[in-house]
């Protein structure tokens, strides 16, 4: 298999599935994305004549590590729908609306 050819059936597809599991802030999502980087690395290790798809493919790695994706930098941020209160039943007003109050 050329590099076209790894390229379109297992780089362009690994990175999607790589990015997918980047999106948002769950660190073991996070952690299998990585790990999806890095078989992509391995693969395009193997490919004959071609490194500089495995070195770019690790950049990126590299890039959202000093982003801290899946470090402890995620526990730290919430999502707006972690820290909304209106509409949820967690922390209403205080009114009962039930039937049975009373």
């Amino acid at each position: 298999m050329d590099l076209t050819q790894t390229w379109l059936v297992v780089g362009i597809p690994g990175l999607a599935i790589a990015g997918g599991l980047f999106a948002g802030r769950s660190a073991y999502r996070a952690l299998l994305g990585f790990a999806a980087l890095v078989v992509l690395i391995i693969v395009f290790l193997t490919v004959p004549g071609d490194t500089l798809s495995a070195g770019a493919i690790g950049m990126v790695g590299v890039i959202l590590l000093a982003a801290g994706r899946g470090t402890n930098v995620d526990d730290e941020h919430y999502e707006h729908h972690e820290r909304r209160r209106r509409f949820t039943t967690t922390a209403g007003a205080g009114t009962d609306t039930s039937s049975d109050a009373g």
